[in-house]
């Protein structure tokens, strides 16, 4: 009875140890909801005047910028285009060294599968939506148009309204907040013909809401070994010592009594 001991306690060390190291791998995570500080739209198109002079040109360039309004179309056709911008505050995140962003999603609101059929186009889905991220400044210029680099895009073909999109552009965002950027800009444009229409807060639709940037972050812990490694090393520490008070017990029988 008396052997077994021992192994029970080595046992139960083994067991505490697991317990206690596997509990340091969980991680604590904060989501952070940031609205659109501006959304406007701007317009790619060929447009001459009554000479028919050229003013503008269908070259991938931004050619007019709209207003924010509460209501923003995503257009393309033939003759023309037009995209949203949207720019979110990401200067405000400031994170302690073993702080990460996990998720970053930007979410837009579809409030109408209609609109003006212009541009050389039939009004009908565009079936996906592509999202270009750039370095924004707080405001929404004409250059911001073509200076997005593609980062995703998502599939509109079987959408609703009042669908939410949500495009995942994490990489960008992680990237502009480790270089000390303020703010975070993206376009969102048809990637096909046709065109739909996004919430800027629009009250006709409920809930209406504008872009917003779904950061989610979390702190990152010193790494541990694996419940296995754990196991074998305090199995290995339990066992060594048992063994060791076993010889020195088994030593003190033999040593001669004076």
């Amino acid at each position: 009875m008396n052997n077994l001991s021992p192994k029970i306690a080595v046992a139960s060390v083994c067991t505490a140890l697991i317990f206690t190291l596997g509990a340091n791998k969980e991680a604590k995570a904060a989501i952070f909801s940031l609205p659109s500080i501006i959304t406007s739209q701007v317009a790619d198109y060929e447009l001459t005047d009554i000479s028919g002079n050229e003013v503008f040109n269908y070259d991938g360039l931004g050619d007019e910028l709209g207003p924010e309004i509460s209501v923003i179309s995503i257009l393309k056709g033939t003759s023309g285009e037009v995209a949203q911008l949207t720019e979110f505050n990401i200067g405000s995140f400031s994170f302690a060294p073993n702080t990460v962003i996990s998720s970053a999603i930007l979410q837009v609101e579809i409030v109408s599968l209609s609109v003006f059929s212009g541009f050389g186009y039939d009004d009908t889905n565009p079936g996906s939506l592509g999202i270009f991220g750039y370095i924004g400044n707080g405001t929404a210029e004409l250059s911001d148009f073509e200076a997005g680099v593609f980062l995703n895009s998502v599939d509109t073909s079987s959408s609703s309204i009042g669908d939410i999109l949500s495009f995942d552009v994490s990489p960008f965002v992680n990237q502009r907040v480790s270089n000390g950027d303020a703010f975070a800009g993206f376009g969102i444009r048809a990637l096909n013909f046709g065109g739909l229409a996004l919430n800027n807060g629009s009250p006709y639709n409920p809930p209406g809401i504008k872009p917003r940037l779904i950061v989610e972050t979390a702190d990152v812990t010193e790494p541990v070994p694996e419940p296995a490694t754990i196991f074998g090393s305090a199995l290995a520490l339990g066992v060594g010592g048992w063994l060791k008070r076993k010889k020195s017990s088994q030593q003190n029988k033999t040593t001669p009594q004076h």
